[in-house]
């Protein structure tokens, strides 16, 4: 099957959160304007870090090291798309830390786009990533570490060296992408991932369209 034929036939799920100016908990407006013959075109005033959107080691190493790391345009086109695996979090216990062999079970391997999310449980009762599994992942050289909002991505969350996700992947140029959503629509363990941000020198994060796509791997 070539590339066109298993495009056609793939199921797509969309991970990324739709966003409405105004109304996000981070700024977000829009203003259009009229050129030449009347189009339109926006400003946009908002954040780096709104909706679905990728982080780089600019964002998190640069501050915490004092050293200046990759940006946004760092990275070529292949690293923001490639196989991924899903590592469900609904057969969790209430409180139940993610541990090294608990994503380990779900088959990662080096080079993968790791998603992971969809934990039943708020509040007091969130899963949460182990330091362990983190360092585990940034150690088998994983592609990229994408999250939804369903669980805990760091064991602590203060001072800034303690968010040590962050610091494992980052300090191997792996990016983050965080508020992903829908996860609970995905249907197969390992699909095709694209999640691009545009490439603009200088920033740290940029919204994303994340999309799976299912039967193509």
């Amino acid at each position: 099957m070539n590339f066109v034929e298993a495009f056609k036939k793939a199921r797509i799920v969309d991970l990324s959160k739709v966003c409405h100016p105004g109304k996000e908990e981070r700024r977000l407006e829009i203003r259009p304007y009229k050129i030449y013959a009347g189009e339109i075109m926006h400003e946009i005033d908002t954040m780096s870090h709104i909706g679905t959107h990728v982080e780089v080691p600019s964002h998190f190493i640069e501050p915490l090291r004092g050293i200046k790391c990759k940006d946004l345009a760092d990275y070529p086109a292949e690293a923001w798309m490639g196989e991924a695996v899903f590592v469900d979090l609904s057969s969790l216990p209430p409180k139940a830390p993610i541990t090294p062999e608990f994503v380990q079970s779900f088959g990662v391997r080096e080079g993968d786009i790791v998603i992971m999310g969809n934990s039943k449980y708020t509040g007091d009762d969130q899963n949460y990533l182990t330091n362990a599994a983190a360092k585990w992942l940034a150690d088998i050289n994983i592609k990229l570490l994408g999250l939804d909002t369903t669980f805990k991505i760091e064991e602590f969350f203060e001072p800034l060296a303690a968010m040590r996700t962050h610091v494992y992947m980052m300090e191997k140029d792996i990016p983050l992408i965080e508020v992903m959503v829908n996860l609970d629509q995905l249907r197969e363990r390992r699909f095709f991932f694209i999640g691009t941000p545009v490439a603009i020198v200088g920033l740290d994060a940029f919204p994303i369209r994340a999309i799976a796509l299912e039967g193509v791997i």
